[in-house]
């Protein structure tokens, strides 16, 4: 299968920034099925672009997102650090039709209750410097609403976040002041 066939695409040069990371999700995970690199590629782009969504990409943020990539399973070592080079490259300058395709895959992909627990990890990621920036916040309603998921249930997963966030920061010891990633 072509890259980006999952899409359509036929023309690899189309979405030169999709095929760049879709080829390196493919390398890292040579054995995974091509539906669970679909959702790897588009639920990690997504989760960089709220990275970057206040235009600063803090350390606590690119931590937040090694840690949920650890989740992966069969991720070689370093592949992490690989796949967050390349999305950090990538993801944050993906122009509107590369974007339209991934929440055109995401839906076809997952039910309403699966858009909702990815746009839960997608709070978590925009909450993991401490709070949600206004910017963060838009950015977070503007895929909700491409993923058909109501005001209210983005209501109810941002205050879930934040509420279980404030618990895990009291509980938490506390942190030098975070470094600005260079992106």
């Amino acid at each position: 299968m072509a890259p980006l066939a999952w899409l359509g695409l036929r023309k690899r040069g189309q979405h030169p920034n999709l095929s760049q990371i879709q080829d390196k999700v493919r390398e890292l995970l040579p054995e995974d099925e091509p539906v669970v690199v679909r959702y790897i590629v588009i639920v990690a782009v997504l989760l960089t672009r709220i990275a970057h969504a206040d235009g600063r990409f803090l350390k606590c943020e690119l931590d937040h997102l090694r840690a949920l990539f650890q989740h992966i399973d069969r991720m070689p070592d370093g592949g992490i650090d690989v796949l967050c080079d390349v999305l950090n490259e990538r993801a944050p300058s993906l122009p509107s039709a590369e974007l339209e395709l991934c929440f055109r895959e995401l839906k076809a992909l997952c039910d309403a209750t699966e858009r909702r627990q990815v746009m839960r990890l997608l709070a978590s990621q925009a909450k993991a410097d401490g709070h949600i920036a206004t910017s963060e916040h838009k950015v977070l309603r503007a895929i909700a609403a491409e993923l058909d998921i109501s005001d209210e249930s983005m209501d109810e997963i941002e205050l879930s976040t934040l509420a279980g966030d404030v618990v895990a920061v009291a509980e938490s010891k506390p942190q030098e002041p975070e470094a600005q990633v260079d992106g």
